[in-house]
């Protein structure tokens, strides 16, 4: 966790929420598979204050690397979401004028 407070320290970030999921009961319906992985999966999610296209590169690349060197786990989805504004199309626009 030390990783994250440093990367979260003087970041666009907000904040940083974990998840981790949690094993299913012993007394699951017999077809239901056991999650694998429980003791090195992980879910971050960064709440941004800007924009990830003003920051990503520079903040967020690279943690699949530090994750495989630290031989806890490893990383199988690192991607930015484009805020919306609720009730506009403004999503839709200016990726359009991006281009």
């Amino acid at each position: 966790m030390t990783a994250l407070v440093k990367r979260l320290a003087g970041s666009p970030a907000a904040m940083v929420t974990v998840f981790r999921p949690t094993p299913l009961p012993g007394d699951r319906m017999t077809y239901v598979k056991q999650v694998e992985g429980v003791d090195t999966r992980l879910t971050l999610l960064w709440f941004l204050q800007v924009d990830p296209r003003d920051c990503w590169e520079a903040r967020f690349t690279g943690l699949d690397e530090d994750v495989a060197a630290s031989g806890l786990s490893r990383v199988e989805l690192v991607a930015p979401f484009v805020p919306t504004v609720p009730g506009t199309d403004r999503h839709v626009a200016e990726p359009r004028r991006a281009r």
